[in-house]
C-alpha cells in the first residue's frame, strides 16, 4: 500500500497545495470540449442564420415560395417531400434547376432552387397531421438518411418548439383517379389499341399514278384532235421480219410525221395511240399505246424515243401532244351520300365479261365536277316488284382520266361481272378540291 508522508512542519501549507492541485486538474478539463455534443446556444445560432422552410399549413394550402435556399442536411428527396408531400417528384425539382445543380446527388448549403414551377406539373393533395405526446427533452437535431449528402443540423422554426409534442404526418390518402403524378401518365391498353386502329382506318394514299393516267384512254367527244403519224422504227431489226410493218418497243427510236401546219420541238412529249371504233354521239375510242419524247428535228421527219409503252407500236399509229398530268399526291377521298349519278357509256376493250383493271367510260366529266381519284359504283337498281332482290352494287370504279363530258374509270372491285352500257353509276367518294 502506497503511503503519503506529510511533513508536520509544512501543515500550514496543506490548503495551498490542495488548491494548486485542483486548479491544475480542473482548468484543463474546462478547456477540452466533447465535439460530439453541440451547445444549445450554438445550435440556436446555427438555426437562426438559415432561412426557415414554410410551415406545413402553408404547403397544404398552396402558399409556396418561388425559391428555396438549401441548408445543410437537405436533399432533393427531402425538398420534394417537404413542399409537395411526394418525394418521387425530386426529378422535377432537379429539371428546373439544372443550371444550379450539376449532380442531383449533391447539393450544397446556400444554393437557391426554383420550386414554384413544380406545382404546375404535379402536386399532391393536402395532408392532415396528427399530434402525439412525446417525452420532454432538449432540442433535438434531425439527421438526413441519404449517405451521399452533407449531414448537419436541420433548420429550426422561428418560434420556440413545444418539446412536449411533436408533429407526425399522417399516411398519404389512397390515390384517386383524378390525381396522377408525372410517373403515372400511362394509357390504358384499350386506348393504345384504339389509337393504332384509328391510324390504319383512314390512311392517306396516292389515288392516281402517272402511268394509269396516260394508259387509261378516253373518248374524243367528236372533237378534232391534232393527230400526227408514226413512220416506223429507224433501227433495222436484228431478226428479218416477214412483213413490211415495223414495230417498236421501249427505248427504241421511231420516226414521226407532224400534223399539217404544226411542228414538234426537241423535248416535246407525245402520246402514241390508236382509234379502235366510233360510238354514236361520243366520237372515237382512243387507246393509248405509249409515250415518246422528241430527240431530233429533221427536215421531213422528227425522231423520238419511246419512254413508256402500253401496247404494240408500229407504223401507221397516231401521235398527239401529251396532256399534262397533275399529281394529286397523298390524299384520301371523302365519303359522299346521294352523290352524282350517271350511266356507263361503253367499255374501252370489248370483252364478254368485265374484269379487274379494265376501263369503262361514263357520261360525267369535268363539266359536272368529276376529278381524277373520284370513286363511282355501278349498281343495279331495285325493280320494285314484290319478291325481287333490292339494289345491288356490282362494280367499283376509280376515275383515272377526265374529259369535258366523259370520264374513264378503272375497275377496282367486282361483285358481279354482268355489267353493260347504260347501267347507272353513282359517286360514293369525292377527292378534296
Amino acid at each position: 500500500m502506497r503511503r503519503t508522508t506529510i511533513c508536520r512542519s509544512n501543515r500550514a501549507a496543506l490548503p495551498a497545495l490542495v488548491a494548486g492541485l485542483l486548479a491544475g486538474v480542473v482548468a484543463p478539463s474546462l478547456a477540452a470540449q466533447d465535439t460530439t455534443q453541440a451547445r444549445a446556444d450554438s445550435v440556436r445560432a446555427a438555426r437562426d442564420t438559415s432561412p426557415a422552410p414554410p410551415p406545413a399549413a402553408a404547403v397544404s394550402e398552396g402558399q409556396l415560395p418561388a425559391t428555396h435556399t438549401v441548408v445543410a442536411g437537405e436533399t432533393l428527396w427531402s425538398i420534394a417531400q417537404l413542399y409537395f408531400s411526394d418525394p418521387l417528384l425530386w426529378p422535377e425539382v432537379y429539371r428546373l434547376n439544372t443550371s444550379v445543380i450539376e449532380d442531383p446527388h449533391w447539393i450544397y448549403p446556400g444554393e437557391l432552387l426554383n420550386i414554384g414551377s413544380v406545382v404546375a406539373v404535379a402536386q399532391a393533395p393536402a395532408e392532415t397531421t396528427a399530434v402525439v405526446p412525446q417525452p420532454t427533452g432538449a432540442d433535438t437535431v434531425r439527421a438526413q438518411a441519404p449517405a451521399d449528402t452533407v449531414t448537419a443540423l436541420a433548420p429550426d422554426t422561428t418560434t420556440v418548439p413545444d418539446t412536449t409534442q411533436t408533429v407526425v404526418e399522417a399516411p398519404p390518402p389512397a390515390p384517386t383517379e383524378a390525381y396522377q403524378t408525372i410517373f403515372e401518365r400511362r394509357r390504358t391498353p384499350g386506348q393504345a389499341v384504339q389509337d393504332v386502329l384509328r391510324a390504319y382506318s383512314n390512311p392517306l394514299y396516292r389515288p392516281l399514278r402517272r402511268g394509269e393516267f396516260y394508259a387509261a384512254g378516253f373518248l374524243t367527244e367528236n372533237e378534232r384532235l391534232p393527230w400526227g403519224r408514226v413512220l416506223g422504227n429507224t433501227a433495222p431489226p436484228a431478226i428479218p421480219r416477214l412483213t413490211e410493218r415495223s414495230t417498236a418497243s421501249q427505248f427504241d427510236q421511231i420516226a414521226l410525221e407532224p400534223p399539217r401546219n404544226a411542228s414538234y420541238h426537241v423535248g416535246d412529249s407525245l402520246l402514241i395511240a390508236r382509234i379502235d371504233r366510233d360510238i354514236e354521239g361520243w366520237g372515237g375510242v382512243v387507246v393509248p399505246l405509249g409515250v415518246a419524247r422528241v430527240t431530233e428535228v429533221q427536215r421531213r421527219q422528227v425522231l423520238a424515243q419511246v419512254i413508256m409503252q402500253f401496247g404494240r407500236i408500229h407504223d401507221g399509229h397516231l401521235v398527239m401532244p401529251l396532256e399534262p398530268f397533275k399529281d394529286p399526291g397523298l390524299a384520301r377521298p371523302t365519303a359522299v351520300e346521294q352523290g352524282l349519278e350517271g350511266h356507263i357509256v361503253a367499255e374501252r376493250d370489248l370483252h364478254s365479261l368485265a374484269d379487274l383493271q379494265q376501263i369503262l367510260f361514263i357520261n360525267r366529266g369535268r363539266a359536272e365536277g368529276v376529278t381524277p381519284g373520284d370513286v363511282f359504283e355501278v349498281f343495279r337498281p331495285a325493280s320494285g316488284v314484290p319478291g325481287t332482290s333490292s339494289e345491288e352494287v356490282r362494280m367499283v370504279l376509280e376515275i383515272v382520266h377526265t374529259r369535258e363530258h366523259s370520264a374513264s374509270g378503272l375497275v377496282l372491285t367486282i361483285s358481279h361481272p354482268d355489267v353493260r352500257p347504260g347501267m347507272p353509276v353513282r359517286l360514293v367518294r369525292k377527292m378534296p378540291s
